[in-house]
């Protein structure tokens, strides 16, 4: 029989009555068995972590008592005094600068009026010499009236001369023109002759127009030549 073996547990064997046992029962033994040092012992609750846990965040500071609102609102209020006085400094520019572009306007167009009148003073003796040539030629060729052969051929010359020195002018900004209507202008046309006429409401109107006048721009270089209606009432007759 092993030593180590464990008897299993007998009868119990009765002590006679009124005997007392000369020792007490043995207890139960219970044997352990120790767990292996590389293993953990399981346990009903969490296991505690060595490591302590991080704290919450607290959140930002909460701002300490004091006059922050009110500098705010001062800091807001000299931001709008700024801004205001900025709106009106650039308003300010903007009408100096309009006033500017008149100005320069204004000078550039008074500069373009010297320069034409300037030019126009210089060359008005040749455009004046100019138109009279063109109104010889045209006085020549109407004198000859209706006309065939070789007169005609030369008549066709000198109309083409004729137009070839309104061409002339005209590269130099010096243009024909001829007063709209019957009305006589003192301003830009001139009277060579009078036609009298009994009907007072022909009276200062164009009879007849003899030639062109010319201009440069609004300046009139020659102005045109008529007559004009000139009002005589009729003779009474003796009775």
């Amino acid at each position: 029989m092993d030593e180590d073996a464990i008897p299993e547990p007998q009868e119990p064997i009765l002590a006679a009555p009124g005997a007392e046992s000369d020792e007490a029962a043995a207890p139960g033994v219970a044997f352990e068995v120790p767990a292996p040092a590389d293993e953990s012992i399981a346990t009903d609750g969490p296991v505690e972590s060595e490591e302590p846990a991080p704290a919450p965040d607290p959140g930002p500071a909460p701002l300490a008592p004091g006059p922050a609102p009110e500098a705010i609102a001062a800091l807001g209020e000299g931001l709008h005094r700024k801004l205001d006085a900025l709106a009106t400094l650039i308003d300010r520019e903007n009408r100096a600068e309009a006033t500017r572009e008149k100005v320069v306007d204004r000078l550039h167009a008074e500069l373009q009026e010297y320069k034409q009148g300037l030019i126009l003073g210089i060359l008005r003796p040749v455009f004046v010499d100019l138109i009279q040539l063109h109104d010889d030629i045209g006085k020549m060729v109407a004198a000859q009236g209706e006309v065939d052969g070789d007169s005609a051929r030369l008549l066709g010359l000198m109309r083409g001369y004729q137009q070839g020195v309104e061409d002339i002018l005209y590269r130099q900004g010096v243009e024909p023109f001829a007063v709209e209507g019957d009305a006589f202008d003192p301003r830009r046309q001139r009277a060579l002759a009078t036609v009298p006429t009994d009907d007072p409401d022909r009276a200062r109107r164009v009879a007849a127009r003899l030639r062109k006048g010319f201009q440069a721009g609004d300046k009139v270089i020659r102005p045109e030549m008529v007559t004009v209606f000139a009002h005589k009432p009729a003779a009474r007759e003796p009775s």
